[in-house]
């Protein structure tokens, strides 16, 4: 993405070459990842130590730098010119930041129309916020949608039953295995109230309700129940489901049939 993000900087500020930098922080190191330019295949895969160069600059301090003549700025390496053949003029670089963490460093260099003005630092720096913020947002949903398949894998084998509302009293969650124990369709409905999703056992409608009222759990307590008209028992646990805070979102049950196991 980086890459298409320099060639879009590259063509709208008019620029004769640039480069992106991928941050090694191990390393210490930036090495250029894409570059754009005559001596562009001269420059890919080049390492730059932090805090030497212009871009080293850029990575050690996490500050943008903008120079009208890279050879009377001290912290220019003139050796990168000896060695690819290109004269250097005028540049802007911008640290490309995650929060606070160093991802990278783009470098545009020697704008056609002239030096680089304050203007193009502020374009350059909200176009490389914009695409940080958009990654990481990515990165988070990719990350949520692993962990709510797995947790959803977790919870479509689970051999017992495990039903949750949430802080309102509606069903949020009722794996297979609870369908098959309370008897319930297959394709129920999920947000309803959960005295109306559990009409067949308003039991253990009541129980979870109890559980959010008082914010108390119980362990290994019997349910009996009539189902078809016979008589059923169920074992069950309540919990309380929290936010990354601490505050109570929910509550859930889990529950297996133990008819079998009781003394007729």
């Amino acid at each position: 993405m980086w890459a298409r993000v320099l060639d879009k900087l590259a063509a709208a500020l008019d620029c004769e070459a640039a480069t992106y930098f991928v941050f090694l922080p191990k390393q210490g190191q930036l090495i250029a990842r894409a570059a754009l330019g005559s001596a562009g295949h001269r420059v890919e895969s080049r390492r730059v130590e932090s805090g030497k160069g212009l871009c080293g600059w850029v990575a050690k301090y996490r500050e943008p730098v903008l120079t009208a003549d890279a050879y009377a700025d001290t912290r220019f390496m003139k050796q990168v010119d000896e060695d690819t053949g290109y004269k250097t003029s005028h540049v802007l670089a911008v640290p490309l930041l995650d929060r606070l963490e160093l991802t990278g460093v783009i470098e545009l260099i020697n704008k056609r129309t002239g030096p680089f003005t304050e203007s193009d630092l502020a374009f350059a720096q909200a176009a490389c916020q914009a695409c940080a913020l958009a990654l990481r947002a990515l990165r988070l949903e990719s990350t949520v949608d692993k962990v709510t398949a797995h947790n959803a894998s977790i919870l479509e084998n689970l051999g017992g039953g495990f039903l949750a509302v949430d802080i309102h009293g509606r069903v949020m969650l009722c794996n297979p295995a609870a369908k098959k124990i309370l008897g319930l369709a297959d394709d129920m409905p999920m947000n309803q109230p959960v005295d109306q999703t559990l009409m067949i056992i308003p039991d253990m409608a009541e129980i979870l309700m109890d559980t959010l009222v008082k914010k108390e759990t119980v362990k290994r307590q019997d349910l009996w129940w009539k189902y078809k008209d016979k008589n059923r028992v169920l074992g069950y646990s309540t919990l309380l489901i929290q936010d990354p805070h601490g505050q109570v979102v929910g509550a859930g049950v889990t529950f297996q049939d133990i008819t079998s196991f009781q003394k007729k």
